[in-house]
C-alpha cells in the first residue's frame, strides 16, 4: 500500500508518521537494475527482471511488444495513456508485481488468468467496472489493490471468492457493486478494507469471512452493524470511521479478540461509549 493510505488504516499509531513505507514494487525480482524505458527493456529481455515505466506514453502499437519481456518479474505501469492491455501480456508467465496506475483501462484479459506467478496487483486510478472470471485462476494472489477507480460501479465475479490464497484485499474510493456470495469462501483473507466505497451497509457475505482479522469500513454510508458480526471471531481491528451510526449491539462483546474499535466520525454519546468500553474491556474504543 502507499503511504497516505498506511496512515488512513492506521492512525493509532504514532510510529508510523514517522516511517516512510516501502515501495511494494521494490520487494520483488533480483536485485539489479531496473529498467525505466519499454525500448531498453526490449534490447535485454533475458534480463530484463524489474521494469517500472512511469509517466512516458508507450505508442499503441509498441504494447504488443510488452509480451517480449518474459522474464520480468516486477512491472509499474504509471501514465502511459493504456486504455488496454494487450493479449500478448499472457505471456508473462514469470510476472509476480504488477501495478497498473493512472490508465484508463475498462477491463483485465481474460489471457491475464496466464500470469501463473502473479503474487500482487495493484490497480489505481482505471475504469474497470469488473473483473473477468478467470482471475480465479491466480492461485499465487496474495494481495490485490483497486483504488480510484473511475468506473460508475464495480463489481466482482462470482468466482473471486475462490482465489485460494488472497491474503488483503484493499478497495478505496472505487463505487462496490453487491458482492457475490462467493466472497464467504475466502479461506486466507485476514485484511479486507473498503473505505469511500458508497456502502449503505456491511454486505452479508463480509460477515462470513471467519478469518479475517482486519476490517476497514471507513468513510461509507454505514448506519448499523449487523447482529451476527459476532461470526468473526478472528477479528483483531475494526474501523468504522466517518460513517452514520449511532449504536451498536451488545453481540460486540462476543469479539473477544479485537484490539481496536475505531469509531471517530460516527455519533454516539459519551454513555454508549462507555457501556462499549465496559462490554470490551481489553479492547481500545476510539471516538
Amino acid at each position: 500500500m502507499h503511504k497516505f493510505l498506511l496512515l488512513f488504516l492506521f492512525p493509532f499509531s504514532a510510529s508510523v508518521f514517522a516511517q516512510e513505507e516501502p515501495d511494494p514494487f521494490d520487494k520483488y525480482g533480483p536485485p539489479g537494475a531496473v529498467y525505466l524505458n519499454l525500448k531498453d527493456a526490449l534490447k535485454d529481455t533475458k534480463v530484463a527482471y524489474k521494469v517500472k515505466i512511469d509517466n512516458q506514453l508507450i505508442d499503441p502499437k509498441l504494447l504488443p511488444k510488452l509480451g517480449k519481456l518474459t522474464e520480468v518479474q516486477a512491472l509499474q505501469l504509471t501514465n502511459n495513456g493504456i486504455i488496454e492491455l494487450p493479449v500478448e501480456f499472457k505471456a508473462l508467465t514469470n510476472l509476480i508485481y504488477f501495478a497498473c496506475i493512472g490508465n484508463e483501462i475498462t477491463a483485465l484479459p481474460k489471457e491475464f488468468s496466464n500470469l501463473s506467478m502473479l503474487t500482487e496487483l495493484h490497480l489505481h486510478s482505471t475504469k474497470l467496472d469488473s473483473l473477468p472470471f478467470e482471475i480465479a485462476y491466480l492461485g499465487r494472489l496474495k494481495e490485490l489493490e483497486i483504488q480510484n477507480n473511475k468506473a460508475d460501479t464495480f463489481y466482482f465475479p462470482n468466482s473471486f471468492g475462490y482465489l485460494p490464497n488472497l491474503n488483503g484485499l484493499l478497495l478505496y474510493n472505487t463505487k462496490i457493486d453487491t458482492l457475490p456470495a462467493s466472497f464467504a469462501e475466502f479461506k486466507r483473507l485476514k485484511n479486507l478494507t473498503m473505505a469511500m466505497c458508497g456502502l449503505k451497509a456491511i454486505p452479508k457475505t463480509v460477515v462470513k469471512i471467519g478469518v479475517l482479522e482486519q476490517l476497514v469500513l471507513d468513510n461509507n454510508e454505514i448506519t448499523e452493524l449487523p447482529t451476527n458480526i459476532y461470526k468473526l471471531k478472528n477479528l483483531k481491528y475494526l474501523s468504522l470511521r466517518n460513517n452514520k451510526i449511532t449504536a451498536i449491539s451488545d453481540y460486540i462483546s462476543i469479539l473477544k479478540n479485537l484490539e481496536v474499535l475505531d469509531l471517530r466520525g460516527n455519533s454516539f454519546k459519551e454513555f454508549d461509549i462507555a457501556i462499549l468500553k465496559a462490554l470490551l474491556p481489553k479492547c481500545r474504543v476510539l471516538n
